[in-house]
């Protein structure tokens, strides 16, 4: 039975959530151009602007789950967790050095994906195919923890609306089919807008986002009566970093900096700016996104000091709870319209990436892998299998991902990471210093991306993943550490000019 405030609550999301699709499929019209084109339909056009370049850096990287996943370190792990509000401070900073060059080089050239500049650059079929292979397989993890995401918001939703709980089995069949009709809608959208209907769904989720996150922080702080009442009482271990874990801190936050905006998606919507301008001053305004979210992740501690959100949490399970710290807040602090308001934000931030993956995706379907199978393939046979790949790519990763356990989702995403990590010498040196071989290319990618994975292994004794650290140091960089002495190799080994 559902009760009055579950009502309004679903009501809300409901609403709110057909209008975001509607907005989704605006896209077709918006800036209308032939999308026939993939670098209309996969870049859109490369015309986005300042203020759309914002909204939808925020949508790509401020995602649901970040969202949830940040306080949820706080939440568990103490200070130890803010390491996720450092590096939102310096992602973009990193990204500023290096990306309005190959968005330079991308323009020029015509390039649409970083695999498309690596078989430019490099003159080179295989580490173009390496990339999309390592690409597209990090990323279907990435996906997974948008579901994680996804999976907190409705277990709330359905909790507090049916009294269904996260745990029982009928959740896992409900949320299956929610899921499987969100997916399919930004299927639809991905198929029919492209880019164009992810930037306008990313303004619409930014504009909910940041409403839910300073409506928690502002709930919060009025409940508990402020910052001084929040940390009081609290453990040693919420109120500053214990020397030993300095090393593990700095090195996870810098783990994350340097492959933030190596990810295919990020570097799809970069450079879908309409100038390197342009891309700078969006860069420079996302940065704004750290201070809600580095609030919100404070207000995680707030669960154990508030009787109703701590009721709310610590009856779900050890390994899941403190995703839903930040849901938790919200219902429990706030109207039912500005719960579901706010849940809809996070639940479509979870959709909003994944949808920038799909349209990825298919960009290095139709524009790398056609071209390898047939070379004389048209540019509007590379969009036809663009947009199919990314209706495959959107629904089938739902389909995976119902067999992989969600417990360990994070752990393959930061494996995913370190893949990805090892893409740093082809798309951050090379554009400035063009000494690397290709054959030295595609060994550092490759062997790079092996030993992190035998280390993490390792580090894990052959276990279940539960750390990407090994001796305090992320992984990913002993694997780039090996793939750039590779490269350097390329140095006696000078191209002929």
């Amino acid at each position: 039975m559902i009760t009055a405030a579950g009502y309004e609550l679903l009501i809300t999301f409901i609403v709110l959530f057909i209008a975001f699709a509607v907005v989704g499929f605006m896209g077709r019209i918006f800036r209308k151009a032939d999308l026939t084109q993939l670098h209309e339909w996969g870049l859109g056009g490369r015309r986005l602007g300042t203020v759309l370049q914002f909204f939808l850096q925020g949508a790509d990287w401020f995602t649901a789950y970040s969202i949830l996943a940040i306080p949820s370190a706080v939440f568990a792990l103490g200070a130890f967790g803010f390491f996720g509000v450092t590096y939102q401070a310096m992602v973009f900073a990193f990204a500023s050095l290096f990306m309005p060059r190959l968005w330079s080089i991308s323009k020029e050239k015509g390039y649409i994906t970083i695999a498309d500049y690596a078989r430019g650059e490099f003159d080179s079929i295989l580490l173009s195919l390496s990339i999309v292979v390592l690409g597209i397989f990090a990323t279907l993890f990435y996906i997974a923890l948008q579901v994680d995401g996804l999976y907190a918001v409705l277990g709330t939703i359905l909790f507090k609306s049916f009294n269904i709980s996260p745990t029982s089995p009928a959740f896992k069949e409900y949320s299956v089919i929610i899921l499987f009709i969100a997916f399919a809608v930004i299927a639809a959208f991905s198929f029919t807008s492209g880019v164009r209907g992810v930037s306008l769904g990313a303004v619409f989720k930014d504009v909910l986002v940041w409403t839910g996150l300073l409506t928690v922080v502002v709930a919060t702080l009025y409940y508990v009566h402020g910052f001084t009442n929040l940390f009081s009482g609290m453990p040693s271990k919420y109120l500053s970093l214990p020397s030993a874990e300095a090393l593990a801190f700095t090195s996870s936050m810098l783990g994350v900096v340097f492959s933030a905006y190596l990810w295919p998606h990020n570097i799809t919507g970069s450079w879908a700016a309409q100038s390197e301008e342009r891309l700078l001053k969006g860069y420079a305004l996302t940065i704004l996104y750290a201070i809600p979210l580095a609030l919100a992740d404070i207000m995680a501690i707030a669960a154990y000091k508030i009787p109703s959100v701590h009721n709310f949490v610590f009856q779900l399970p050890a390994a899941s709870r403190g995703l839903y710290v930040i849901p938790g807040l919200l219902v429990s602090l706030v109207p039912p319209w500005l719960a579901g308001l706010a849940l809809l934000g996070i639940f479509v931030g979870g959709l909003v990436p994944a949808a920038l993956m799909a349209v990825t995706v298919g960009n290095m379907t139709g524009r790398d892998l056609a071209r390898i199978v047939k070379p004389d393939i048209s540019t509007k046979g590379q969009t036809q299998i663009a947009k199919w790949a990314a209706v495959a790519f959107a629904l089938l990763s739902l389909a995976l991902l119902q067999v992989i356990p969600m417990t360990f989702a994070f752990q393959f995403y930061l494996v995913g990471a370190e893949i990805i990590l090892q893409f740093l010498p082809i798309a951050v040196i090379h554009p400035f210093f063009k000494f690397i071989r290709k054959e030295f290319a595609i060994a550092g990618l490759w062997i790079g991306s092996l030993v992190s994975i035998v280390v993490t292994l390792y580090a894990n004794h052959f276990k279940v993943i539960s750390t990407t650290l090994y001796h305090d140091i992320y992984v990913g960089f002993i694997g780039l550490l090996i793939n750039i002495l590779i490269v350097l190799i390329s140095l006696a080994f000078p191209k002929k000019s």
